[in-house]
């Protein structure tokens, strides 16, 4: 599972996501897909027509390729073009992400949003409720601006599986990792219960609970990984969104009910992947180290 599968279209937003998967793919060492979903359906009805697929599909074949000329810095060898019919987008990278074993799927932004912010599209919305692997969603215009080295990592923290994958990837391009959690106001925002704690105390409990947690968690990073901790205060997607402007990348873990080893978006990375300044990876729920496949060999080369 060490392959990058790109969704792209004619669009601009497909220039986004090539650009990001273009830094993906320069810390990684497996395969990139360039994958273009043409809008039909192979089930046999009395709308079949042969001729209509195939100009179709040379279509999709010609954005694919035009699209992988992009990523003229990564290996040929690595690098390949596939086309898949399927009147669902999300359903084809879906299948084909389950097909190839994909460690990631990358998409572009709606381009209805507001530049350098992350607004899923339909496609994306679809792949963040069932997708079989982590999926990023760059922000419309990230091909249009200069982007150094990703240099810094935001994870947003909550016990789950998403650090160790924050960690891989910070590894295997040598970033900074910031590990971020949020003391959310409601959590002692209620008045004080008869004979329970004051408010200040209750949020002094709440605040040290959560920074001991942060503190472990960069405790526990590689030796070759640097992280530091930063404890907010609010609201958790507004939170973390505006903290994503400080950062190269945010990291977040799939918070919806549902099958394991599938990222299914919760409230909170919901929210946040419809606010975010830089891209944004959300990993499947259960999995440990989710990206360990697509970066490892390039973190053991660093250490």
């Amino acid at each position: 599972m060490s392959t990058i599968l790109i969704g792209v279209d004619d669009s601009a937003r497909s220039e986004d996501a090539v650009a990001f998967a273009r830094r993906l793919a320069g810390a990684a060492s497996g395969q990139v897909i360039l994958a273009c979903a043409f809008l039909y359906s192979d089930i046999p009805t009395r709308a079949s027509n042969v001729t209509y697929r195939e100009a179709l599909k040379t279509e999709a074949s010609r954005t694919a390729r035009r699209m992988a000329e992009l990523l003229s810095d990564v290996p040929l060898e690595r690098v390949r073009t596939a086309t898949v019919a399927n009147p669902s987008v999300a359903h084809a990278l879906t299948d084909l992400a389950e097909a190839e074993q994909a460690s990631i799927i990358v998409v572009g932004s709606t381009h209805t949003g507001r530049a350098g912010r992350v607004l899923p599209g339909s496609t994306a919305e679809r792949l963040l409720h069932g997708a079989p692997c982590a999926v990023a969603v760059v922000p419309n215009g990230y091909c249009t601006t200069t982007h150094p080295a990703i240099r810094r990592i935001g994870v947003a923290y909550n016990a789950t599986d998403e650090a160790p994958a924050a960690a891989e990837a910070a590894r295997a391009v040598g970033a900074e990792l910031e590990v971020i959690g949020v003391v959310a106001a409601d959590d002692y925002g209620a008045p004080a219960l008869m004979g329970g704690p004051s408010y200040d105390t209750l949020r002094e409990d709440i605040e040290e609970h959560v920074q001991k947690s942060l503190d472990a968690v960069v405790k526990g990073l590689p030796a070759d990984v640097h992280g530091e901790t930063i404890r907010l205060s609010g609201d958790p997607a507004d939170q973390i969104a505006a903290r994503s402007g400080n950062v190269d990348l945010m990291v977040m873990g799939s918070r919806g009910y549902g099958p394991v080893h599938a990222v299914l978006a919760g409230g909170v990375s919901g929210r946040v992947v419809r606010e975010a300044q830089c891209p944004v990876i959300v990993v499947p729920r259960g999995v440990q180290a989710p990206l360990r496949e697509l970066f490892g060999a390039a973190a053991a080369a660093r250490v």
